[in-house]
């Protein structure tokens, strides 16, 4: 393909036309305007010459000492909650920047951009994302892909995000064009994060899903393990509870396959009967919780085991199977017991209680809430709840 030599043209975004008409002409044209063209010019740059021409390295330096002051100033105003004033001079530090460099204007809206989030400046940050909209479109890959990288972390900054994910792709395609595999896999990486971070979960599923193939094509198990991880956990933040059981299912055969793994088995098989109960597939969920509490048990994760109790006996409630969730508590007891768990028997022995009174047997209800009395009185804990309940029992009786 002629390799690296050639240039491969960014995906360009059109900044949307609702974006544009948001912000007032005069804000959005005096801004996107040339310094050097105004009239007359601003005070910080020198006198127009006779002869157009740049300005001079020394005159770069002053206007670059000149705009640190500013920088400073504008802080200051912040800091005493002249947010206003401030803005307006972040707005002439950043344009001025430009005639520094790229490098130094894109700083500058980097840092100027994350005070302006913090504080909802909406409109000074599309004004800004404007202007990196006209700095990109003169950019190309491969020779620019370093300041793209930036320019993406800072379209982040700014709230645009879907430019800041295709600028994240553009690299990603340009790095495996390139032949640079590695390059090809951090970018995918970092889109599938900024993807997640911003909510955005089936774009990172599916992006995680390129990243478990590469991973599967590349033979390495731990990235496909930890992709699958991933994919699975945005598919569940995006509804796809299915989706998810179907990764989760993967992940376990791959656990399964190696013992150094299989401490990790027990916890995943909890998530998969917590997907299958939200799908409303009781019955799979509940087999699904056993088989989780078992492999705890073995594992010796008495938290998880106690988790996977408690979810199933919540099932087993709605179905109206009293019994087995009396008898579930009954182990859930010997399980905090086991953990040394003060706060989680006297938790047991308060469900306990709960579901002997459903049963209809007062004397078991009794018992075990005046065991959880004992435990209650040595932790200072719910003490007079366990009292109330007693009495009520007692009274009832009477």
């Amino acid at each position: 393909m002629g390799s690296l030599s050639v240039a491969i043209a960014l995906t360009l975004s059109t900044t949307p036309l609702a974006l544009a008409q948001a912000l007032r002409p005069e804000v959005r044209f005096p801004f996107l305007a040339d310094p050097l063209q105004d009239t007359p010019l601003d005070p910080l740059l020198p006198p127009r010459p006779t002869v157009s021409r740049a300005l001079s390295p020394l005159e770069l330096y002053a206007l670059e000492q000149e705009l640190d002051q500013l920088a400073l100033e504008a802080i200051a105003l912040d800091e005493a909650g002249e947010l206003e004033a401030a803005r307006l001079v972040w707005r002439r530090e950043i344009r001025l920047r430009r005639l520094v460099g790229i490098d130094a204007e894109l700083a500058a809206i980097g840092r100027v951009g994350q005070v302006l989030r913090d504080r909802n400046a909406t409109p000074d940050l599309q004004l800004y994302a404007l202007r990196l909209d006209e700095i990109r479109a003169d950019l190309t890959l491969p020779d620019d892909a370093d300041r793209l990288e930036g320019m993406a972390a800072t379209y982040e900054v700014l709230g645009d995000i879907d430019v800041a994910a295709e600028i994240r792709r553009d690299l990603a395609d340009a790095a495996l064009v390139g032949g640079n595999g590695a390059e090809h896999r951090r970018q995918l990486d970092a889109l599938a994060v900024l993807r997640a971070d911003w909510f955005y979960f089936p774009e990172a599923a599916q992006v995680y899903g390129e990243l478990v193939a590469l991973a599967q094509t590349g033979g390495n198990r731990d990235d496909e393990i930890r992709y699958l991880g991933l994919q699975a956990e945005n598919l569940e933040q995006a509804q796809d509870f299915a989706g998810a059981i179907a990764l989760q299912q993967r992940l376990l055969t791959l656990y399964q396959s190696d013992e150094s793994l299989w401490p990790q088995i027990a916890a995943l098989q909890h998530r998969v009967a917590n997907n299958y109960s939200t799908l409303g597939d009781l019955d799979t969920a509940s087999r699904q919780y056993q088989i989780a509490y078992t492999n705890a048990i073995e594992q010796q994760q008495l938290e998880v085991a106690a988790i996977a109790i408690n979810d199933l006996a919540e099932i087993y409630k709605t179905l109206g199977r009293w019994a087995d969730v009396g008898y579930l508590y009954e182990q859930l007891l010997l399980v905090e017991q086991q953990a040394h768990s003060a706060y989680g028997m006297m938790a047991a022995y308060n469900q306990l209680g709960q579901v002997h009174e459903q049963l209809g047997a007062t004397p078991s209800a009794l018992a075990a809430y005046r065991e959880g009395l004992v435990l209650a009185r040595v932790l200072g804990s719910q003490q007079t709840y366990f009292e109330e309940q007693i009495a009520r029992l007692l009274e009832e009786a009477s």
